[in-house]
């Protein structure tokens, strides 16, 4: 690593700045500090409520030859449930549901996201790690 590599600006076709990449090994050095000031500039959300509104559309028009799956395993950290719903305290938080069969899930345990389409005839489940620092 040396200066000139250990940062790169990123300007639009314009010329303008957007953003800045920065090698691993330099944000190895930097990244606590990073991580702190944006803590203080923007601290933590508020809970964001699931859109249970929306689950009961889904289920109240669900017309699939099969019923609704409730089941939901993370396949990072190896978390599961056979319902979803009935785990106190929740696994997995619903974080978007649509009329077109999708259900998004939050897992409780590492923050991966748990998507799952259903279809006509099958269900098709992707597991999305949640991205943390690597600060070392």
């Amino acid at each position: 690593m040396n200066k000139e590599t250990a940062i790169r600006y990123v300007v639009d076709a314009q010329g303008q700045p957007q953003g800045v990449f920065l090698e691993e090994e330099m944000w190895k050095h930097v990244c606590t500090h990073v991580l702190g000031v944006l803590d203080k500039l923007y601290p933590a959300e508020k809970s964001v409520p699931e859109p249970m509104a929306d689950y009961d559309l889904l289920v109240k028009y669900w017309d699939l030859r099969y019923d609704l799956p409730t089941d939901v395993t993370c396949e990072t950290c190896g978390a599961s449930t056979a319902d979803w719903q009935a785990d106190d305290p929740r696994k997995f938080i619903l974080r978007a549901a649509n009329m077109g069969g999708l259900l998004s899930f939050q897992c409780a345990e590492c923050s991966s996201r748990i998507t799952k389409r259903h279809f006509k005839d099958k269900v098709t489940v992707t597991c999305t790690p949640h991205l943390t620092c690597a600060c070392g």
